[in-house]
This record gives C-alpha cells, sequence and structure tokens, in this order.
C-alpha cells in the first residue's frame, strides 16, 4: 500500500502542470484495477480522485514551495546539523512510532532527513531571502526603528525615570527597575505593523529621530505610560536585524509566498486543485497576477525534485 501512495503522490505532483481535458487531469490507466473487496473493484483512477481532492491542494503547494527552496536556499551545515538534532529527538521521543512511521511511507531516514527535513529548514529562510531581495521597498512600508521603550502604570513612576534618563544618572534598564516598570531596557526593533506597543506610541515613534532623546507618551486609554528613546532610524544600521523582524511579519510572509511562486511561474491546470488552493492558499494562487515588466532569471519546474 505505501508503494500505492507513493506513486498516486507523485501522479498528483504531475498533474499541477499536466495537460488536462475540461480541466480536470486524468491519469492515463484510471480504469485499472488496484484491489477488490467482494463486488466492489477499487481503480488507480478512484484512488486518484479520492487523493486529489483531500490532499492535492496541499501536496501542490508543498512540493513547489520544496522545489523553490531548494533553487533559492543553499544548505548549510548549521541545516543538516538541526535536521539531524530534529530526526534524533523524533526517534528519542516517539520511537518505534517513528520507525513504523517512515516503513508506512516507503522513506529511509536518509530520504525523511533529505527530502523533508531539510527542504523545510531551507523553505524558512525564503522570507528573510525575500526581505532581503526587496529591502528598500519593504522598510518604505513598515519602517522599522531601534528604539528603546519602558511601561509603566504610573504617571509619577514614568516621569522619575524620565528624569532619570536625561540626565542621564541612569540606564534604562536599571530607571525601570527601580519605578516599577518589568521592562527590560533592551533596544528592539519596531515597525508599523508592532502590535505589542499603543497605536499613540507606535505614532510618536515613527515620527521621532534619535536626536530628540528620551520622551514620555501617555498610551491612548491614559491607563499606562511609555518612555521611549529612538536608537536609530536608519535600517541599514541594524540590516540583519531588521531583516529577522520584517520577515517574521505575516504580511511580510504571505508577500514573499506570491512573490517566489510568480517567479517561478507556479500554474495548476488541475479544476479540483485550483479551486482547493484559491481557498486555502491565496498567496500561492498567481497565474491570474499580472505578468511581470521583466522575466526572472531563473525558472524551475514545480515538479522536479
Amino acid at each position: 500500500m505505501k508503494k500505492i501512495v507513493k506513486v498516486f503522490a507523485a501522479a498528483m505532483a504531475l498533474s499541477v502542470l499536466a495537460g488536462c481535458t475540461d480541466a480536470t487531469a486524468k491519469l492515463p490507466d484510471s480504469a485499472s484495477a488496484v484491489f477488490s473487496v467482494g463486488s466492489k473493484t477499487v481503480t488507480k483512477g478512484d484512488i486518484y480522485a479520492m487523493m486529489n481532492a483531500s490532499s492535492g491542494a496541499v501536496t501542490a503547494v508543498n512540493n513547489a514551495n520544496r522545489v523553490i527552496a531548494r533553487a533559492e536556499i543553499e544548505v548549510t551545515d548549521e541545516m543538516k546539523e538541526s535536521a539531524q538534532s530534529t530526526m534524533d529527538s523524533y526517534k528519542t521521543y516517539y520511537g518505534d512510532t517513528f520507525t513504523t512511521y517512515l516503513e508506512q511511507m516507503g522513506m529511509t531516514d536518509e530520504e525523511y532527513l533529505n527530502d523533508y527535513l531539510i527542504p523545510s529548514l531551507q523553505a524558512e529562510k525564503l522570507s528573510s531571502k525575500y526581505v532581503e531581495e526587496n529591502f528598500a521597498k519593504i522598510i518604505s512600508m513598515y519602517s522599522p526603528r531601534k528604539a528603546t521603550i519602558l511601561n509603566f502604570s504610573s504617571e509619577d513612576d514614568a516621569n522619575a525615570a524620565l528624569s532619570e534618563l536625561k540626565d542621564g544618572s541612569k540606564d534604562a534598564a536599571t530607571a525601570a527597575k527601580d519605578h516599577n516598570s518589568t521592562s527590560t531596557g533592551t533596544s528592539s526593533i519596531y515597525t508599523l505593523e508592532s502590535t505589542d506597543i499603543d497605536s499613540t506610541v507606535r505614532t510618536v515613534l515613527n515620527s521621532s529621530k534619535p536626536d530628540d532623546g528620551w520622551t514620555m507618551v501617555p498610551a491612548s486609554d491614559s491607563s499606562s505610560y511609555v518612555v521611549l528613546r529612538v536608537d536609530d532610524s536608519d535600517p541599514e544600521n541594524f540590516r540583519d536585524e531588521a531583516v529577522e523582524t520584517l520577515a517574521a511579519l505575516t504580511n511580510v510572509q504571505n508577500d514573499s509566498t506570491t512573490y517566489w511562486f510568480k517567479k517561478y511561474g507556479f500554474h495548476i491546470y488541475d479544476k479540483t486543485i485550483y479551486d482547493a488552493v484559491a481557498a486555502d492558499y491565496p498567496d500561492n494562487l498567481v497565474q491570474n497576477l499580472p505578468a511581470e515588466t521583466e522575466e526572472p532569471e531563473t525558472t524551475a519546474e514545480t515538479t522536479g525534485e
């Protein structure tokens, strides 16, 4: 049975780019019997239709994503070590259950490592590479800034900390601790999408400059007070940290998916898979988007490994 599953998974992946009739891909030998139970015979076409409906979309998207990641992201020693560590932890935690799972899937340890674990680590890097390649555009959209933000529940505490910070008698961590704040005083990256700061505070943050020094801002609901300083407003000065922060934003990850799938010409011909991808993976469905003015330098089939 495991060989049947692998064969039909491969057939499903191929159907994404295969020719089709009435926008529905079909197996050339769909009438071939696989097994019978009493008077009922199950054909290859029956199994394909079931698998196509239940997992065609996720199979197509995952296979395409794996191919794109392999083309764009180099496998590092760190990835290999991380994948091996994950494999070892699975074996330790699940024991024979994990071994049985691999056997049922018809995979060896090495195949699971190289075909699933390492590609998943490569895929995680696609968002960061997207940010790197489109850095100027993305920072103009999200305005990343490096700042130190201290939260206080009392206006008196906030003003006392502000005074000490302005005269330099205390650093941020000490001022926060001495005036009942749980803030660490660590400089962090904030963007227009940061949800861990109040809207009023975010507005002040994005209009301030390092030369402005420390300032106190009441939260929009007047229930708390923030003392903040913009440490650096030029993302080029903290590029690596900015890339990491921006790549973690949901909207950026969605845009990254569209960017890569469009670059590699991901196209679905099977209507069943098309409808499922449109419903569950809209950012991956790029074939109806306007064409780029310049063709990508590199293309890769989304059915190969």
